[in-house]
């Protein structure tokens, strides 16, 4: 059997090392030291506020549970 892969690879969390502004919302502002969700895909590695990045776990926690009550449903 296969290892198993992780959906979550790309996404991680991790501290702001400068002032710049959420990709999810240009008016939120990351400052040096704030928390923030990185995700990386291919080389760029885009970084999202606390507030955004609750909003984009939730969509997330949201789509892999409709994805398995589908996967669920087929088998």
């Amino acid at each position: 059997m296969g290892s198993q892969r992780s959906l979550l690879k790309s996404v991680s969390p991790g501290t702001a090392g400068r002032r710049h502004y959420c990709k999810g919302n240009k008016k939120h502002v990351i400052v040096k030291g704030d928390r923030i969700l990185v995700i990386k895909i291919e080389r760029d590695r885009f970084h999202y506020c606390l507030d955004c990045a609750g909003k984009f776990i939730a969509t997330a926690r949201t789509n892999l549970a409709e994805l398995e009550t589908e996967l669920q449903a087929t088998s």
